[in-house]
């Protein structure tokens, strides 16, 4: 570069800049572009990012799970051996005989005044002191006997597992086994008595002359149930 000469040097105002470090200035922006793209390997700036949305973020759904319906199991209550509905009562002075017999069903009172009666005098005790009574009445053996208790055929004295519920309208009851009705074995001479110390029953009362208490003395009777035990009964 020729430096002007010392006679003809430019007059530097105040406040304006040194051409030599106008000239520098001027150069510095085009130097830092130059230098940023050999900085990025000649690559085309990258694609900026959207901006991130200001707005609330969506809320996350839950997923929908169903829950599986149980049915609950349906209970069926076990059923008895009792009928249906409750036997009609028997007519006054008749009883019905039900259970293990070949011959079910009512016997009047004029069927029960056909047996030959026996008169038995008995005394027993009970909570208000001895009794004593004249009964009059069938007896208890042979209206079992034409019952016609069923039996296990080729079993020896299977007769002696045969037992007789014997049933009051109030539904006292009391168990009377056959052995020790029959005469040819207890003979207890147990009765249907039909009256009593002379005045007639209106229903039939079991007798048993030979128990020192009262407490199977039913009065009342109505039923006559048997029953046929054994192991598997």
């Amino acid at each position: 570069m020729v430096e002007p000469a010392a006679g003809s040097r430019n007059l530097m105002l105040p406040g304006m800049p040194h051409p030599r470090t106008a000239r520098s200035t001027a150069t510095l922006p085009a130097a830092v572009a130059l230098a940023a793209v050999l900085w990025s390997g000649g690559c085309a700036p990258a694609t900026p990012a959207p901006p991130a949305s200001s707005g609330p973020a969506p809320a996350a759904t839950a997923p929908t799970t169903t829950t599986p319906t149980t049915t609950a199991p349906t209970t069926t209550a076990p059923t008895t051996g009792a009928p249906a509905q409750a036997q009609p009562p028997v007519e006054a002075g008749a009883v019905r005989i039900t259970g293990a017999v070949r011959q079910p069903g009512v016997r009047t009172a004029a069927q029960l005044a056909a047996i030959p009666s026996q008169t038995v005098a008995v005394a027993f005790g009970t909570e208000k002191g001895t009794q004593r009574h004249t009964e009059v009445g069938v007896p208890l053996s042979i209206v079992l006997e034409q019952a016609a208790p069923v039996l296990t055929a080729g079993r020896k004295h299977d007769e002696l597992t045969i037992g007789v519920l014997v049933i009051g309208a109030d539904g006292y009851r009391a168990l009377v086994s056959y052995g020790e009705v029959a005469p040819a074995l207890g003979n207890g001479g147990a009765l249907l008595a039909t009256s009593q110390d002379g005045a007639p029953l209106a229903r039939p009362r079991l007798v048993l002359p030979k128990d020192g208490q009262g407490a199977r003395y039913v009065s009342d009777v109505v039923e006559l149930h048997v029953v046929h035990l054994g192991p598997d009964s």
